[in-house]
């Protein structure tokens, strides 16, 4: 009988270990390595956050080629993962192609949205627009403060697909708002590189930005911006990052970062976990992240914080507000 009591106690905490009713949740990296400082590091935060709230197990497939993309689905879909996440453009039409072969699995697909969403996945779209208007405006200040005779700056983007595009045009006016509020010419120009994995690219595209007058950089290429940021730091010009707040993902650059423009990703993720364990998936929908939700941002201003004055820090307020309320326009359409 004392054998029967201790065999039954040794089983029972292993049982309550694996507890079937938690949700299976599987995330795929967008390209660039999980420690990329940036989208893929925002994306697991946010899984990471969801497993302290809620209970569900999680797994974490690294994706280094668009290539492999179908097969880390397929590992996921192979062991009865209950939700998919998947991250960006690339990643796309495998997500789609996954969805269609495996109607009683959910997937979330985040930072791009389908022309017809499928009932089983839920799209998450970001208005990044709303924080890369307001990172324009500071540029175009640091510029002008640093250069009043020619004040320039310029952007390193990715690939030219919408994604990015949303950032560059809204960055770009932004810039031109301070020009009409201030009656100033800070001039804009910018690239696109062609991945966003390349650090030597970005250095690259960064320096010819620089060499042409540019004093603030704003990045927005994965790991090909963090390059970037790195010539930024060897030029002594400043810098503004992307998805998350640089300043800690890459201390080494932080002193010369003005701001991030964020996505926040994480937010998304936890979110819609939480609401998929309380029995609400919004499949079939396109979610938008806004300023208004939290859902895009721009970072706090760490070492530049005293040497913003207070009249262009209460004008960034005032613009983000303006976007918010509709009267302010970022320029961005789509």
């Amino acid at each position: 009988m004392l054998m029967l009591v201790l065999l039954i106690l040794s089983i029972m905490p292993s049982c309550k270990k694996s507890d079937d009713s938690s949700l299976k949740v599987g995330l795929i990296s967008g390209l660039g390595g999980l420690n990329d400082r940036g989208f893929n590091e925002q994306a697991i935060a946010g899984l990471q956050a969801a497993a302290e709230a809620i209970p569900i197990q999680y797994e974490v497939k690294e994706c280094s080629d668009i290539a492999l993309l179908a097969s880390n689905i397929k590992y996921f879909t192979d062991n009865k993962f209950d939700v998919i996440i998947t991250l960006g453009y690339d990643a796309a039409e495998a997500t789609l192609a996954a969805a269609s072969s495996n109607p009683k699995t959910k997937f979330i697909i985040l930072d791009y949205s389908y022309e017809t969403v499928p009932e089983n996945v839920v799209c998450a779209t970001y208005k990044v627009d709303q924080a890369s208007f307001p990172c324009g405006f500071l540029a175009a200040y640091q510029a002008w403060h640093k250069n009043p005779a020619n004040p320039a700056v310029g952007y390193v983007g990715g690939p030219d697909i919408p994604e990015i595009q949303q950032f560059t045009v809204s960055f770009t006016k932004g810039v031109d708002y301070f020009n009409t509020k201030y009656g100033q010419a800070v001039s804009v120009s910018g690239a696109n590189a062609t991945n966003f994995t390349d650090t030597l690219q970005g250095a690259h595209i960064a320096d010819s930005l620089i060499q042409r007058g540019a004093e603030v950089i704003f990045a927005c290429a994965g790991k090909t911006g963090n390059g970037a940021l790195y010539k930024v730091k060897e030029a002594s010009k400043t810098g503004i990052g992307v998805d998350t707040d640089q300043f800690y993902s890459i201390p080494q650059v932080g002193s010369y970062l003005l701001t991030s423009c964020m996505k926040r990703l994480d937010v998304a993720i936890l979110s819609e976990i939480t609401s998929i364990h309380n029995g609400q998936f919004h499949g079939g929908q396109t979610l938008q992240y806004d300023l208004a939700s939290n859902g895009v941002d721009i970072a706090p201003y760490h070492d530049f914080e005293t040497l913003i004055p207070d009249s262009i820090k209460q004008e960034v307020l005032n613009i983000k507000n303006g976007v918010i309320n509709g009267t302010i326009l970022t320029g961005w359409t789509k």
